[in-house]
């Protein structure tokens, strides 16, 4: 039986996309990218924290989180058919602005400048996928988020043995990659 809704849009978007690459467009028609990385870096410090994640409403959070969980099972899609990027950048258009402004943007070109990407991950935002599922697969990714956010919304973050700061660099990556590709005339 196909999943009909396989990467689990309808929960923060209320429509179902079956495109991966469509996944990331409305993931940042949602919410701007510098939303995403903020929301990340406060989570993760959260979790690390004996204070109960406050900075947002939680539910404003928890859809965050859920539009990066489609995020990632989109990139786990393009990553196992072994697709490339539509992108074709030179090493003369590296970093321009255009690349990164979606017409419509929220928010200014500074915040939307890739920030974590190296320049040969600008050029290739696959290989931030390729690098994502091989720290860790899909379902150890499911897992580390879910626990992410169950210490993000506990007082009791004593046991949190998580890596926060290679999993911040890996999260904000992957919207990084995803927010360059959505960029993109599909």
């Amino acid at each position: 039986m196909k999943n009909k809704d396989p990467f689990e849009t309808w929960c923060w978007n209320f429509s179902v996309i079956t495109d991966p690459r469509q996944v990331f467009v409305a993931c940042f028609a949602y919410e701007d990218i510098n939303s995403f990385r903020k929301i990340i870096r406060q989570v993760l410090f959260a979790a690390r924290s004996n204070k109960v994640y406050n900075k947002n409403e939680p539910a404003f959070m928890l859809n965050i989180f859920k539009a990066i969980r489609s995020v990632m099972l989109a990139a786990h899609e393009l990553h196992r058919q072994k697709k490339h990027s539509l992108l074709k950048i030179t090493s003369e258009q590296y970093l321009d602005k255009q690349l990164c402004a979606p017409s419509g943007a929220h928010c200014s070109e500074w915040e939307r400048t890739p920030k974590t990407l190296t320049a040969k991950e600008y050029k290739n935002p696959y290989l931030v996928f390729r690098r994502f599922f091989k720290y860790q697969n899909i379902l150890e990714w499911k897992r580390t988020i879910d626990q992410v956010l169950d210490y993000a919304l506990s007082h009791d973050t004593k046991d949190c043995a998580l890596d926060l700061l290679k999993l911040y660099l890996h999260l904000t990556r992957l919207v990084e990659a995803a927010h360059l590709e959505s960029s993109q005339d599909l």
